[in-house]
C-alpha cells in the first residue's frame, strides 16, 4: 500500500516548482487532480512551440505522470464553482500563483475552508506571501542571482556569476512543499483540526540548500570564497583533475586516502613533508592543507593518468572518485538495471530519491493529455464521498 493512498490533492500549479510538489505526492500514492486553463494548459505542455509532442514533451511528463487533467476556466464564475465543488472532496489544495491572485479568483484559504474546513492549503511562490518583494515574479535563475547562489560558482573571486546548470531552486521548492504537506497531513492524522496554511517560497528553499554557507556568512559577516571544483574540506586530494582523457573528481580527504592516491599516481613523495605536515594519523582530515606548489604537482601527475582506470583503482582502494560523465552517459549506465524507468526513448518520470526496502521505484501511469479527465471528474464531484482526513 502506498502511504498516501486514499488522499486527494487539488493541484492548481504550473511550470516546475508546484508540479514538482504534487508529483512527489502522486508518487507516494495520492490522487492528484490537475486544473489547467482551456486551450493551452500548463505552459510546460508547449502546445504552440512544440506541437510535435502533442502537449506531452519530456519536461511535462517528468513532473505530471499519473495525474488527472481537468480543464477549468478560472476567470469564469462557473469555473470557480467547479473548483470549489472539487475541493469539498479533497485533502490538499496547492497553488503557485503570485501572492494575491488566488484570493482575487475567490480561491483563497478562507474560500476553500468554507467548503472543506480541514483542507491543507499550500501556497508556493518566489518570494513568499508577504514582505516587500512578495509581488515580484520569480524564475529559478533570478532567485539564484538574488540569494547569492550564482556567486558561489566558479574558482576565482572575479569569475562571472554562473547559475547551477539545472533548475535546482524550483525542484528544491517542490520538494520543500511536499515535505510541508506531509507534515500537515500528519498533524491532521493526529487530530489537529486547526487551519493549516503553508507558505513555501523559492528564496527560503534556496537558503535551505545553502544552509552551511548561509550559517557561516551570518556568523562572520563575510560571503564564502569560491571553491570551484575543489572539495569543501580543503584537502589537496579533494578536487576535480584533468587527465589525459577527460576529468576525474576525487575525494581523498584523510591522510590515509591521500597516501593511497599519491601511491596510485606513482608520486608517493607528495604525501610526505614538505608537501603535507608530519605526524598525521591515517584518519586525520587534511583540512586546508591544499597549497599551490602541491596542487601544481598533483595536476602534473593526473595529466598522464587514464580517468576510467584511475576511477576503478581509487574506488577499489577505498578512495571516493568518479570520472566526470555527462548525464546521458550516467543514465545509459543505470537504465538497464533500473525497473520502472522508461526505456527505448520513452519519457522518464523519476520519483522521490528513496526506495522502499524492496528496492523498487514507484510505477506511474503516463502523464495526461490536456483535459483528458474533465468529463470523468467534474460530473462525479457530487457523488464522490467526502473524506475526513482526521479520522484516517
Amino acid at each position: 500500500m502506498q502511504p498516501l493512498e486514499g488522499f486527494r490533492v487539488l493541484d492548481l500549479t504550473h511550470v516546475l516548482a508546484g508540479p514538482c510538489a504534487t508529483h512527489h505526492l502522486r508518487c507516494l500514492g495520492a490522487e492528484v487532480i490537475k486544473i489547467e486553463r482551456p486551450g493551452s494548459g500548463d505552459p510546460m505542455r508547449a502546445l504552440t512551440m512544440q506541437p510535435e509532442h502533442g502537449g506531452l514533451p519530456p519536461g511535462f511528463r517528468a513532473l505530471n505522470a499519473g495525474k488527472k487533467s481537468v480543464v477549468v476556466d478560472l476567470s469564469a464564475p462557473e469555473g470557480r464553482a467547479a473548483v470549489l465543488r472539487l475541493a469539498e472532496g479533497v485533502d490538499v489544495f496547492v497553488e503557485n500563483f503570485r501572492p494575491g491572485v488566488a484570493r482575487r479568483l475567490g480561491l483563497g484559504p478562507e474560500d476553500l475552508r468554507a467548503v472543506r474546513p480541514d483542507i491543507v492549503y499550500c501556497s508556493i511562490s518566489g518570494w513568499g506571501q508577504s514582505g516587500p518583494n512578495s509581488g515580484y515574479g520569480a524564475y529559478d535563475h533570478v532567485i539564484q542571482a538574488a540569494t547569492g547562489m550564482m556567486t558561489l560558482q566558479g574558482s576565482q573571486a572575479n569569475d562571472a556569476p554562473v547559475k547551477v546548470g539545472f533548475p535546482i531552486v524550483d525542484i528544491a521548492t517542490g520538494i520543500s512543499a511536499a515535505e510541508a504537506i506531509l507534515a500537515a497531513l500528519i498533524r491532521r492524522l493526529r487530530g489537529d483540526t486547526s487551519p493549516i496554511t503553508l507558505d513555501v517560497s523559492m528564496v527560503d528553499s534556496a537558503l535551505a540548500l545553502m544552509s552551511g554557507p548561509a550559517a557561516m556568512t551570518l556568523a562572520t559577516g563575510r560571503a564564502p570564497e569560491r571553491v570551484g571544483n575543489r572539495g569543501f574540506v580543503g584537502s589537496p586530494g579533494a578536487e576535480t583533475f584533468a587527465t589525459m582523457d577527460g576529468h576525474i573528481s576525487v575525494a581523498a580527504n584523510t591522510m590515509g586516502q591521500f597516501v593511497t592516491l599519491c601511491r596510485l599516481l606513482e608520486r608517493p613523495e607528495l604525501a610526505a613533508p614538505p608537501f603535507v605536515p608530519a605526524g598525521l594519523a591515517s584518519g586525520d582530515f587534511l583540512a586546508n592543507v591544499a597549497n599551490e606548489p602541491l596542487r601544481v604537482e598533483l595536476k602534473q601527475a593526473f595529466a598522464s593518468a587514464d580517468a576510467a582506470e584511475l576511477d576503478l583503482a581509487l574506488n577499489a582502494a577505498g578512495v571516493p572518485a568518479a570520472k566526470v560523465r555527462d548525464l546521458s552517459e550516467y543514465l545509459r549506465d543505470i537504465y538497464p538495471a533500473t525497473p520502472g524507468i522508461g526505456m527505448n526513448g520513452e519519457p522518464v518520470a523519476l520519483g522521490p530519491a528513496f526506495r522502499w526496502q524492496e528496492g523498487q521505484r514507484p510505477a506511474l501511469p503516463p502523464a495526461p493529455r490536456l483535459g483528458a479527465d474533465t468529463h470523468s471528474v467534474l460530473p462525479a464531484v457530487s457523488n464522490h464521498p467526502r473524506r475526513d482526513a482526521s479520522s484516517s
